[in-house]
């Protein structure tokens, strides 16, 4: 057990750095947001930060990830017992994680996409073949769908919708929210058979 700690703990522990890297990068951004601030708020050292994630890129990579998995859990909680889902329930399920409080990765600004695109772009986040693949497996799952659908359209619809928070200070951001319903309209009317 590294840090003495039991598994129970070691997994209340982590949750809690997750936490507070998510209020954090909210409130000074990912840039800016240090190893001891997050250690401080969490209640820990930093050795025991360390004893957790090896660099703060991996702490990074380990939010984003913690996002995702919460989403595919969502997701895999309305497949049919063959293994599919409707393409309203997909669009449904979707689209509830792509609201501020569900997604922090919506709450940073463009400064904090640069240093993500300059210090995890080799990771299997912010990689455009990956989110290919994604788009590309789920397409099978999904019931209602055109056969000629391009994920690559899909996966550009959804990049528009993080440029779109990535620039929300030079946007009118009263706006915003109906900016990005339009957007899952227009998957929708892509997506659909007939």
């Amino acid at each position: 057990m590294a840090g003495g700690f039991t598994e129970k703990e070691r997994v209340e522990i982590r949750q809690r750095l997750l936490d507070t890297g998510y209020k954090l990068s909210t409130e000074t951004g990912i840039k800016r947001m240090t190893i001891a601030a997050v250690a401080e708020k969490s209640g820990v050292s930093v050795g025991t930060f360390y004893n957790f994630f090896g660099s703060k890129e991996e702490f990074v990579v380990a939010m984003i990830r913690d996002t995702e998995v919460k989403y595919e859990k969502e997701m895999a909680s309305h497949f049919s017992k063959e293994g599919t889902i409707a393409l309203r329930k997909f669009l449904e399920v979707l689209r509830g994680n792509f609201k501020p409080e569900t997604n922090f990765l919506l709450r940073l600004k463009l400064d904090d996409w640069v240093w993500l695109k300059s210090h995890i772009s080799d990771s299997a986040y912010l990689n455009t073949d990956n989110d290919l693949k994604k788009y590309e497996y789920m397409f099978t799952k999904i019931k209602g769908i055109r056969k000629d659908a391009d994920p690559g359209v899909v996966v550009n619809f959804i990049k528009s919708i993080y440029a779109l928070y990535q620039n929300r200070d030079t946007l009118f951001e009263e706006s915003l929210q109906t900016n990005v319903d339009l957007i899952f309209d227009a998957i929708h009317r892509y997506l659909k058979e007939g």
